[in-house]
């Protein structure tokens, strides 16, 4: 394993969350959370590093064509009692905050399950969690929300690693190609207007088509709409067919580089707006509607 310096990950969010919490009028709560947890995030994703992958580029390749994602959690050398750790640590700060999030008005009073190479797959796998949550009080979103939240540091370094290996030509589907969760965010590049998408949880972006919903693949443009800011920096895009929205950043009208995983926080917003308008996230995750304490 080598540990070069994690270039716009979690590090660069967290010092992009400082300063901007501190010019925002916004909920000190909400942002005294979401630094909190990014805390967290920063030890266990520089303790990680990125690791060196033994996949050979004949099998990536075959598993890109096959639209199989390249991470298997049996594959990886992630260090599973330090991952439970920083799983408890977690569970004990959405707790202190569970006035914000409440679904974990009860975390002090249960017995968590151990934190798993078999849990996290079943969450990549898109599995209700219900068998893991049977001895606990918590409810297996809120349950999937931890493992989600445990999971980002840790494939944060394999998504870095992969970047380079894998033909975004080849990769045009809805979900993540390292690890297979969906996008929270989406950007259209600077040099050609392309739009990518941002995976929810190891933070790896991928080309995906302009007019095309990621959620349900619907491509009927009379379904498929976006609005704009007044600047036209921010987009967000909508879906008819499954009503799920998707905020993105025309990166074109950036007037300096942006930290995707910090614009994806601080447009909460955007989250906000299409929400009321009947529109949810995709996200599985209980930090759906982050602007509720704005």
């Amino acid at each position: 394993m080598y540990k070069p310096e994690l270039n716009d990950t979690t590090t660069k969010i967290l010092k992009g969350l400082e300063e901007w919490a501190g010019e925002s009028a916004h909920s000190s709560r909400f942002f005294d959370f979401y630094l909190k947890l990014l805390q967290i995030q920063v030890e266990a994703e520089e303790r990680s590093g990125v690791p060196a992958i033994g996949l050979s580029q004949e099998e990536l390749n075959q598993r890109i064509l096959d639209g199989t994602v390249l991470i298997k959690m049996h594959e990886t050398d992630i260090d599973w009692n330090y991952a439970s750790s920083i799983f408890n640590k977690l569970a004990n700060l959405f707790g202190d905050y569970s006035d914000i999030l409440p679904g974990f008005t009860s975390i002090s009073d249960v017995d968590l399950p151990a934190f798993s190479a078999e849990i996290a797959q079943s969450w990549l796998d898109g599995n209700i969690l219900d068998s893991a949550t049977e001895k606990t009080a918590l409810e297996p979103q809120a349950l999937a929300t931890l493992v989600h939240h445990t999971l980002r540091p840790f494939l944060t370094g394999y998504g870095l690693a992969f970047k380079e290996r894998f033909n975004q030509h080849s990769w045009r589907r809805g979900h993540c190609p390292v690890c297979g969760s969906v996008p929270s965010f989406s950007y259209l590049d600077k040099e050609k207007g392309a739009r990518y998408l941002v995976c929810s949880c190891c933070n790896t972006d991928w080309l995906f088509q302009r007019m095309d919903c990621p959620f349900c693949h619907n491509v009927e443009q009379s379904l498929l709409s976006y609005r704009t800011d007044e600047s036209g920096l921010y987009r967000v895009y909508f879906c008819e067919k499954c009503k799920h929205y998707l905020k993105a950043v025309d990166l074109r009208k950036a007037a300096e580089d942006i930290n995707l995983g910090l614009e994806m926080i601080i447009t909460a917003d955007l989250d906000r707006q299409a929400q009321e308008l009947g529109y949810t996230s995709a996200e599985n995750r209980l930090l759906e509607d982050p602007s509720s304490e704005l």
